[in-house]
């Protein structure tokens, strides 16, 4: 089976060949064109693997903006936080009074961030730590942002609930 199968293969590619050869020049061209044109357009996403994105990894990033409304914490209570760790799809950080943890998955510009455990402290700042563990939970896409601040490039992380931005963070990395 095997056999005729390559066989007809063969068969095949010689009759595409013949074809072209026996093509007026201008749609061997047109022909040719588009062939190169697919080549080209074909995505490369080499640069990120499935279920991770390097450039989240590698630094620590501040929440700076939560459901619209620039983030001002009062006196004592921690800045949130996080932190993605790649080798083991993991992040962490802190949730204003508790420490937060859990995995997460990224596919081009999705992501999921799958709360795995949260300390129970109280402080003054429950109200905002309980709506930023809310917005993780149903952030569902990401993008990354260069902007230029004080003649300097900062790298902001833009969480979105589909099309409505839930959350920004700021690369506090040097």
């Amino acid at each position: 089976m095997q056999i005729i199968f390559g066989e007809r293969l063969v068969a095949f590619y010689e009759i595409c060949i013949l074809y072209i050869l026996i093509m007026p020049t201008n749609v061997k061209i047109l022909f040719l064109s588009f062939a190169l044109l697919g080549l080209v357009s074909c995505k490369n996403n080499a640069k990120k693997p499935f279920g991770k994105d390097p450039a989240l990894e590698q630094r620590k990033w501040e929440l700076v903006e939560l459901s619209g409304t620039k983030v001002s914490l009062p006196d004592g209570v921690q800045k949130i936080t996080l932190e993605f760790e790649g080798q083991s799809n993991t992040f962490g950080g802190n949730a204003g009074c508790n420490q937060c943890n859990g995995m997460y998955t990224t596919h081009e510009d999705m992501i999921k961030l799958h709360m795995m455990a949260v300390t129970k402290m109280a402080c003054p700042a429950m109200e905002m730590e309980g709506l930023f563990l809310k917005k993780m939970e149903e952030t569902t896409r990401y993008e990354l942002k260069k902007v230029k601040e004080n003649k300097k490039w900062v790298e902001y992380l833009h969480l979105f609930r589909e099309l409505e931005q839930v959350m920004v963070f700021k690369s506090i990395t040097p």
